[in-house]
């Protein structure tokens, strides 16, 4: 199995409107899209952004008809501290093949609203951190920790001003090898907001000293262009630290395939 890309959007996200078909040029083996599931989400004035599951559902069944394509069902979920249940009860009745976790804001302002400018950069990484522990200690049904620098993007944050978190990234990556999830390398974070730094000191405290092994590649794209965005950059930072393989996930089963290099 080749790897393919985990974490992309399509008109189903409410900040996306792009077209599966556009997406199915190269004729993949396997696709999953991942739309966001944010409640009470501030890009959207505190409204619940959902996606469409059934939908989602109609479309693949139509898509499969026309391509040799294996399609899988995939969601982004956007969770702020007390969400947990709601979410977990939402999964039971709406099962998917791949679950990616993210923290994209806290409940009064999204992490990429211009607002976060105005505060201390370092306290929001901080309750930024902290919100992804207190996540991860209470919902345990996602396979994918997402861009882990979510919340930094807006700043410009050295390798060395990240070191002052190194315990909470130590109690998080211990929490995803907990888990069995596996960890994002982010093609917009990496790519886009320049933050491949902030993962050459992430990586290493993930694989060396924590022992993590399992890793996702994510374009986190929104528009068909973006499609395996990085992957070769990526990709040859996780062999630097030695890692050969990435986790893919579908359903209950997940197998290893090779680097994309």
């Amino acid at each position: 199995m080749n790897y393919y890309d985990q974490h992309l959007h399509t008109y189903f996200s409410f900040d996306s409107d792009e077209q599966f078909e556009n997406y199915l040029n190269d004729q993949p083996d396997f696709f999953v899209s991942t739309d966001h599931l944010d409640l009470k989400n501030p890009y959207s004035g505190f409204k619940d952004d959902i996606p469409d599951y059934i939908g989602y559902t109609k479309k693949l069944a139509e898509l499969s008809k026309h391509w040799d394509t294996i399609f899988l069902k995939g969601i982004e979920i956007g969770i702020v501290p007390g969400q947990e249940e709601t979410i977990k009860n939402y999964l039971i009745s709406h099962p998917h093949d791949l679950i990616l976790v993210s923290i994209h804001q806290n409940g009064r302002f999204d992490y990429m609203d211009e607002l976060v400018l105005t505060k201390d950069k370092f306290a929001v990484a901080q309750e930024y951190f902290q919100q992804m522990l207190t996540v991860l200690l209470e919902f345990h049904q996602g396979d994918v920790l997402t861009h882990f620098d979510y919340g930094l993007r807006k700043f410009d944050f050295s390798k060395k001003e990240l070191e002052q978190f190194e315990p909470l990234l130590t109690d998080i990556f211990k929490k995803v090898i907990d888990l069995e999830m596996a960890v994002e390398l982010n093609a917009k974070s990496f790519i886009k907001y320049g933050n491949a730094e902030l993962y050459e000191f992430a990586v290493p405290l993930y694989t060396a000293l924590l022992g993590g092994k399992s890793f996702t590649l994510g374009s986190d794209a929104h528009v068909a262009s973006d499609y395996r965005l990085g992957f070769q950059e990526m990709a040859s930072l996780l062999q630097k630290n030695g890692i050969d393989e990435l986790t893919v996930f579908q359903g209950k089963e997940r197998f290893l395939t090779p680097l994309p290099i």
